[in-house]
């Protein structure tokens, strides 16, 4: 054989071989680093499922609707906000059943009826006091999860012993069960995971419960929730959460257990607990959920507060992956870093897009959808709801140091930016209160109404008219905020002896939103040309 010969038939061979590893290359889960928060903001007791090779994953919206996030991806690392489960509120529930408190949506694919399920905590508006807490059931078929709209079975889970929260469902041996814990914390007593089966349609729970474990460990404190299961190998294993979870004094851990029968009621709980502590990137993780990947990993996606954010920000969606120890027990081994680049988190809306409001924006959960129109910007109507606050739409912050921006047309209505949460001291659930900057054909003033009465603390009396920029500046670790506008040819005046500690003001259970407030009579509108959250 010739030299040249040789050259072309070695240069063939090693062209083929590039085709194939080209060819056989498919995209998983370990193509890509993990990037955490895998769902930033405040997004707390996350659920996560795959269907195929998509993952879909929802999170609590505690006092805000729309109620209970529908995030997407292909990949575990991007994620994008593509639905809710009642995107109207308590109008899309089961005869407008829930009044407050909607935890812990938790998702289930069904892939005989190829349908998801979404299971929820709400508190019931006609019972009073822990037993109105119960978990309903909403449904929709899998190709529409993306754009359609869930059917509620309404309450299913109905407890008689300080109601029910934190429903989960586990598919094994051909049988459906449920699973939740009863609020025993909440009213004195005891608090248990217990065990059901369900009917297919998910409408009905089946046979007897049965208590699966309570807490008795030395470690573990006077309750047991957030409890995730699965499968791997012989065992079924329960993730699951003890402590407080939800402010600044959380002490929240992650425990496992594990049975190699449901029907036993045999629980074995692991001699090296917790598994998952505070560590110094992350306070008090716990309570999420348990998926194989599409190369067969193993990962969950639970919540955590980022130290470096305290609770400002709420606890945010993190995602480890869970690998079997020497011993055989999958353990996480508290290595999540906060990696996720900022320029991630900035947000920008200039209200153009489709002529719909962007799946981002949220407002109080007892109130209706805010009534507006799409011309030339946002047009959103004014009241002086929310404590005399006015309409209020807002979106959950990722950081702590950010700019919020917006461009607003001057009328009658005071139509401004503000961070709000709760009104300082307020019985849970929280009413709204705020702080911000608004303008009007009068001028520019600075409002709270954090203390339950809206103020002016101060104004710039003037004749406004046209299109002004706002800003509020939120920096030195979210407490020191301060108050600018613009008009069309300066630069940024600054309301000087304005700056605001927002530290004691942080909400129980939920971090803050910025956003956007009109307040005035109903027959006038705040008009907004933009909106910016720029993260610094």
């Amino acid at each position: 054989m010739n030299t040249r010969l040789l050259y072309i038939l070695l240069f063939l061979t090693l062209s083929s071989c590039s085709v194939k590893k080209k060819e056989t290359t498919t995209n998983t889960a370990a193509d890509l680093p993990i990037v955490n928060p895998a769902l930033p903001g405040d997004n707390p007791d996350p659920s996560i499922i795959r269907v195929g090779n998509v993952y879909y994953a929802t999170s609590t919206t505690n006092e805000w609707a729309p109620y209970f996030t529908i995030y997407k991806s292909t990949n575990l690392k991007d994620w994008k906000l593509v639905n809710h489960v009642f995107p109207e509120g308590f109008k899309d529930m089961k005869d407008q059943w829930g009044e407050n408190n909607f935890w812990a949506s938790e998702l289930a694919y069904d892939a005989k009826q190829n349908r998801i399920y979404a299971y929820y905590t709400a508190h019931h508006r006609e019972i009073k006091g822990n037993p109105g807490l119960q978990c309903g059931i909403a449904w929709i078929d899998a190709d529409q999860i993306e754009s359609g709209k869930f059917t509620d079975n309404g309450p299913v889970i109905i407890a008689d012993d300080c109601g029910a929260i934190d429903a989960f469902e586990l598919q094994d041996d051909g049988k459906i069960y449920a699973f939740w814990k009863n609020d025993g914390n909440g009213c004195g007593k005891e608090s248990w995971i217990w065990m059901q089966e369900i009917n297919a349609s998910r409408t009905k729970l089946l046979g007897q419960k049965k208590q699966v474990y309570t807490n008795s460990q030395p470690w573990e404190t006077a309750l047991v929730e957030g409890a995730c299961f699965f499968r791997m190998g012989d065992y079924i294993y329960s993730l699951y959460a003890v402590g407080g979870c939800c402010d600044a004094r959380c002490n929240y851990k992650t425990g496992i257990a594990r049975t190699k029968d449901l029907a036993s009621g045999t629980w074995e709980k692991y001699d090296k607990n917790p598994i998952m502590v505070s560590n110094d990137r992350w306070n008090c993780p716990g309570h999420g959920t348990v998926v194989r990947s599409a190369d067969d990993r193993l990962f969950m996606l639970y919540h955590a507060f980022n130290k470096n954010y305290d609770v400002f920000v709420g606890r945010e969606g993190i995602i480890e992956e869970l690998k079997p120890g020497a011993d055989g027990w999958p353990v996480l081994h508290n290595v999540a870093v906060a990696n996720r680049p900022k320029s991630e988190l900035d947000f920008f809306d200039d209200f153009q897009k489709d002529k719909k409001l962007n799946l981002a924006w949220q407002w109080p959960s007892k109130l209706q959808r805010p009534v507006m129109t799409f011309e030339s910007g946002l047009r959103l109507s004014a009241s002086n709801d929310n404590h005399d606050l006015g309409t209020f739409l807002g979106q959950y912050i990722k950081t702590v140091d950010f700019d919020i921006i917006a461009e607003v047309n001057i009328g009658s209505a005071s139509t401004g930016i503000c961070l709000g949460g709760a009104i300082f001291k307020s019985k849970w659930p929280g009413e709204l209160g705020a702080i911000g900057i608004s303008a009007s054909e009068s001028g520019y003033a600075i409002f709270s109404n954090l203390e339950g009465k809206y103020t002016v603390m101060k104004q710039s009396e003037a004749s406004l008219s046209g299109v002004k920029q706002l800003k509020m500046k939120v920096d030195q670790g979210g407490r020191y905020l301060s108050f600018y506008y613009k008009n069309e040819a300066s630069d940024w005046v600054k309301f000087h002896g304005m700056e605001f500690n927002a530290d004691k003001y942080a909400p129980w259970g939920m971090g803050y939103r910025a956003g956007i407030v009109a307040k005035g009579e109903a027959s006038s509108n705040g008009v907004f040309k933009s909106f910016e959250l720029k993260n610094n």
